[in-house]
């Protein structure tokens, strides 16, 4: 679930990468909470941050004669270190890579202005805890088990992934409507028949092992759950191939559905193509839909959480045709590139190749500015 919530902000940018994609979850699919244990306390605002923006500075404080001189720590207790050495030291390392977040954030916040939209620090810390609710864990372990691997801080994941997607989702609320056929689709995926079953994956570019593999598997329970076990992903292998039982509208993929749907206890599959790999799928049985319970019953929570689910879907969307209007233009380069060229402008200067040593034919000599030999051919 966490690897979920944060890949669905990199496919939006929101964590500082260009590209801009639409979820491939299915829209109705009951989640299961997979997570690692994980959240703690908030660390403190940096220098300068207020209460309204946090991390962003006010005009009046920017623009006061004494801002880049400004002090922000000292050595040897009388050398000062200036706000502007601060931010040219951070620009030089972290730079390009968090240019490309600031302009995501502020192409956000312009277009949110204009339709009056604004997310509050209350709203961002409520949405944290239904967060963790969800996953059924605590801040402390958030923060050290899930955020540190991914060497961020619980105020740049409420700062650069929930205040954006907060702002995101109020600005395209008016733009979803939950259908009639949407709730018949998400009633069939909660209560509708499903199929239990095992399923073993062969990853992309192993469709020849698979084929190899399959007549043994399709004609033998042994062989199906020895290769079951000894499968490449540790998960499916770890679980014998035992999967949640499939229902209607849940993979997001209509040819995986189709082929578990097709099967009666003890069948397989054919090998379906799915964008993981390729997959094969045996019926271990069919579980019947539950009619003891009538949709008009559910409605209301099911148009919820369709609702949810279609604002989170279409949020890339949304923020696809934002990126598109703006047309940044990111002017600052790689800084491994700018270090590599100035180091090799810096060997080329006069003095330096004055004593560059280079090989000719098989023996080294100095080489002076005004007569350069060119390294003979081996």
């Amino acid at each position: 679930m966490v690897n979920l919530l944060w890949g669905s902000c990199r496919k939006i940018g929101l964590l500082g990468g260009a590209g801009v994609a639409t979820a491939g979850l299915a829209l109705f699919a009951p989640s299961p909470v997979c997570a690692q244990k994980a959240a703690a306390n908030p660390p403190a605002a940096p220098v300068g941050a207020n209460s309204a923006t946090p991390g962003v500075l006010p005009a009046s404080v920017t623009s006061t004669p004494d801002y880049s001189t400004r002090i922000v720590g000292y050595v040897y207790d009388s050398i000062p270190i200036t706000r502007e050495e601060l931010g040219e030291y951070l620009i030089a390392r972290f730079g390009a890579e968090r240019l490309e977040l600031l302009a995501n954030k502020k192409i956000i916040d312009i277009e949110c202005k204009k339709s009056g939209i604004e997310v509050t620090a209350a709203e961002v810390e409520e949405r944290l805890n239904n967060d963790l609710t969800g996953l059924s864990v605590d801040r402390k372990t958030f923060v050290e088990q899930v955020l540190k691997n991914y060497k961020k801080t619980l105020f740049e994941w409420k700062e650069d992934v929930l205040r954006p997607q907060l702002m995101l989702a109020k600005l395209v609320r008016s733009r979803v409507k939950v259908t009639d056929e949407d709730l018949k689709k998400a009633y069939d995926a909660y209560f509708g028949e499903k199929v239990d079953c095992r399923l073993i994956m062969w990853n992309k570019g192993e469709e020849k092992a698979a084929m190899q593999a399959y007549g043994r598997i399709r004609d033998s329970e042994d062989e199906f759950n020895r290769a079951a076990r000894a499968q490449k992903s540790n998960t499916l292998a770890s679980a014998g191939g035992k999967i949640r039982p499939i229902s209607r509208n849940t993979t997001g993929n209509d040819e995986l559905e189709k082929a578990a749907f097709s099967l009666q206890a003890g069948e397989v599959s054919a090998l379906v193509g799915t964008p993981e790999g390729i997959v094969c799928i045996k019926c271990d049985k069919r579980i019947s839909a539950d009619t003891s319970i009538a949709l008009d019953s559910v409605k209301e929570k099911l148009s919820k959480e369709i609702f949810e689910k279609k604002v989170n879907a279409e949020i890339p969307v949304v923020f696809a045709e934002m990126r598109k209007k703006a047309n940044p233009r990111l002017l600052m380069g790689n800084n491994t590139e700018d270090l590599a060229k100035d180091v090799k402008e810096l060997l080329e200067e006069p003095d330096n190749r004055a004593n560059r040593i280079v090989p000719t034919g098989g023996i080294t000599k100095p080489v002076t500015p005004e007569k350069a030999p060119a390294p003979s051919k081996p």
